[in-house]
């Protein structure tokens, strides 16, 4: 009797693993095969490094009002960023594409709608992704190698769509989430992220949301004070090449 609950409990043990590899994990880290993703290169959220360098990136954008002021910003301390945009705001503002890629910045792939990916097929996440990178394509001529999955959300399904198709899965550094789109203020979001800062790290932040112009702000206070730290911003793939040469 012992042993057939034994073998019972071990069964619904492993259904339980197995659920939650083909569902989407929005914990960030949760994911079974994370650490494992991350060995392989194919998720990054870090990298490491001796050189004061790490990666500013936005969600979300462009968005008319917020996202130019974040540029004038990045311009005025010569900082560079990756925007990780919506396909559909793309094809929207345009001609803020084009400033983002004129004035030296990286642009990534975060989906063409921003809808949840959980229980989508194969299907639709790749019409998601080849839809949005080909739109910086026809407006940049850039072509997106990373992709910031909406909402984090991750699954195995996901993971090696991207992999076949040579994307990277673009996560971010865990404590540098400011929970910018919250409605918190610029001080404190530039204070969250001066805190917290070491090497190699990748921010998240947000241009996109109604919070945005508070995220401008906050990278003003930031790059200067970190610059003048002796701290560089670079974008999420160059942080990635200086990572890897070390």
């Amino acid at each position: 009797m012992l042993f057939i609950k034994s073998k019972a409990i071990t069964f619904f043990i492993s259904g339980i693993l197995f659920i939650s590899l083909c569902l989407a994990v929005f914990n960030f880290g949760a994911h079974p095969y994370f650490q494992n993703w991350k060995k392989e290169k194919v998720l990054i959220t870090e990298v490491k490094t001796e050189k004061k360098a790490v990666s500013l990136t936005f969600d979300d954008g462009p968005d008319p009002i917020n996202t130019p002021v974040v540029l004038d910003n990045l311009k005025k301390h010569n900082a560079k960023a990756t925007f990780f945009v919506m396909g559909s705001r793309a094809e929207k503002y345009p001609d803020i594409l084009k400033r983002i890629a004129s004035e030296g910045h990286e642009i990534g792939n975060h989906s063409y709608s921003h809808v949840d990916f959980n229980h989508k097929d194969n299907k639709f996440l790749l019409n998601e992704i080849e839809r949005t990178n080909a739109i910086i394509y026809q407006i940049t001529r850039q072509k997106p190698s990373l992709f910031r999955p909406p909402g984090g959300y991750l699954s195995y399904a996901l993971v090696e769509l991207t992999k076949d198709k040579d994307i990277t899965i673009a996560y971010w550094t865990y404590k540098q989430d400011s929970k910018d789109w919250r409605g918190v203020r610029a001080n404190q979001i530039a204070n969250h992220i001066i805190k917290n800062i070491e090497p190699g790290q990748i921010i998240i932040l947000h241009d996109g949301t109604p919070n945005g112009l508070e995220t401008a702000k906050a990278v003003d206070i930031l790059v200067e004070k970190l610059s003048n730290d002796g701290y560089e911003f670079v974008t999420m793939s160059e942080l990635i090449r200086i990572g890897n040469e070390e």
